[in-house]
C-alpha cells in the first residue's frame, strides 16, 4: 500500500529540526547543500543545527513543464482525487522514462571556502527515481576534492536504491505532501519564503 502524509510549515520545520539533531550523531556537515526548490525548507533546519552554510543546486528535469501548465487547474481538486493522480503518477513510471537532468549551482557556492569543507550533505524532499541525486552528488564530487559526500530526504521510493543509496530518510515508499507541494495550499507561503531567503 501508499501511504500518505501531509506536513504544514510549521509541522515540516519541527520535524526536520529534530531529525537534524538525530543525523548530527552520525554526521557532522561542514556544508549543506539544498536541492531546488523542494529541499530548501528540509535543509534550512539541518543548516541551522551544523551551523554551516546552505547552498543550492537546481536540477530540471523534461516533463516538469507540461506540470506548470495544468498545475492552477489541479490545485483545485480536492485532496482524495490529487492523492489518486498521484498514485497514477508513480504507476506510469513517467520520471523513468526521463532520467536527464541539467544541474545548475547556484553563485553562492562560490563564496564558500572549498578547502574548509569535509563533509557535505545533499538534501531534497523525495528521492523518486534517484537520477535526480545520483546526478547532483555527481557535479558536487566534481566541484570539490576528497569530500565526503551524503544525501538526505524526507521520503524515499525503494526502486531509487538501484540507482544511489539514499543514506538519512524518515518515510518509505510514502507520497508526502508538504508546502513545496504545487497543489498545497500552503505552496504561496512556501514560495515567497523561498524568494526571501
Amino acid at each position: 500500500p501508499i501511504y500518505f502524509v501531509e506536513l504544514s510549515i510549521k509541522s515540516l520545520e519541527n520535524l526536520c529540526k529534530d531529525w537534524a539533531l538525530e543525523v548530527k550523531k552520525e554526521f557532522n556537515a561542514d556544508l549543506v547543500i539544498y536541492i531546488a526548490k523542494g529541499g530548501y525548507l528540509v535543509a534550512k533546519p539541518f543548516s541551522d543545527i551544523f551551523n554551516v552554510p546552505l547552498v543550492g543546486v537546481k536540477a530540471e528535469r523534461k516533463g516538469n513543464k507540461v506540470k506548470d501548465l495544468i498545475m492552477p487547474l489541479i490545485v483545485k481538486l480536492p485532496n482524495f482525487v490529487l492523492n489518486i493522480l498521484r498514485k497514477i503518477e508513480l504507476k506510469t513510471n513517467i520520471h523513468d522514462k526521463y532520467t536527464e537532468r541539467n544541474i545548475v549551482l547556484f553563485e553562492e557556492l562560490n563564496s564558500v571556502d572549498k578547502n574548509s569543507i569535509k563533509n557535505i550533505l545533499i538534501v531534497d524532499d523525495s528521492v523518486d527515481t534517484g537520477y535526480t541525486m545520483k546526478l547532483v552528488v555527481d557535479k558536487i564530487n566534481e566541484v570539490f576534492e576528497d569530500v565526503n559526500v551524503k544525501t538526505a530526504a524526507i521520503n524515499v521510493w525503494k526502486k531509487s536504491g538501484n540507482i544511489i543509496k539514499t543514506n538519512f530518510y524518515l518515510y518509505e515508499d510514502t507520497i508526502i505532501r508538504t508546502p513545496m507541494s504545487k497543489d498545497s495550499k500552503e505552496y504561496k507561503i512556501f514560495l515567497k519564503i523561498y524568494k526571501e531567503k
